[in-house]
């Protein structure tokens, strides 16, 4: 069983910076990390993992685990401090970029079946035709 622990994951940018997602809250089947770098609660980028199993009779037609993971990445509103009072407005969130992926696995399948997905899947992610919608908002057609 794997023990919950800091993930470091490095971002996007030209020299890329590594960011350490810490352990936050855990629950059976949900774990939430947080990157705290920015010292502001609501700007924290978020990073949640969730895998439900199959619960129930063994008859019933669902039986498939699912997991779940989440990004958030909040952008704080740049504001001023020259109010009319000379107190800096508390800090808000400008916008939130949100990337999710939810897989589904049925019961039967193998290790090398999620195996294969997971590669699929990070190839596909790599792949110069998706990289253009995310940087260019390019169409898929």
């Amino acid at each position: 069983m794997s023990a919950i622990a800091n993930i470091v994951v490095n971002d996007g940018q030209a020299t890329p910076v590594a960011h350490t997602f810490s352990p936050a809250r855990a629950v059976a089947d949900m774990a939430l990390l947080e990157d705290r770098s920015s010292g502001i609660y609501i700007g924290y980028n978020k990073l949640t993992f969730e895998l439900v199993r199959p619960s129930g009779s063994s008859d019933k037609a669902n039986r498939n685990l699912r997991l779940k993971l989440k990004i958030e990445t909040p952008k704080m509103e740049v504001v001023s401090n020259n109010t009319v009072s000379g107190i800096a407005p508390a800090p808000t969130v400008s916008y939130r970029p949100v990337a999710e992926l939810v897989c589904t696995f049925p019961e039967r399948c193998t290790l090398q079946d999620r195996k294969d997905l997971q590669a699929l899947m990070r190839n596909v992610l790599a792949n110069s035709f998706v990289t253009d919608a995310f940087e260019k908002y390019e169409l898929p057609y």
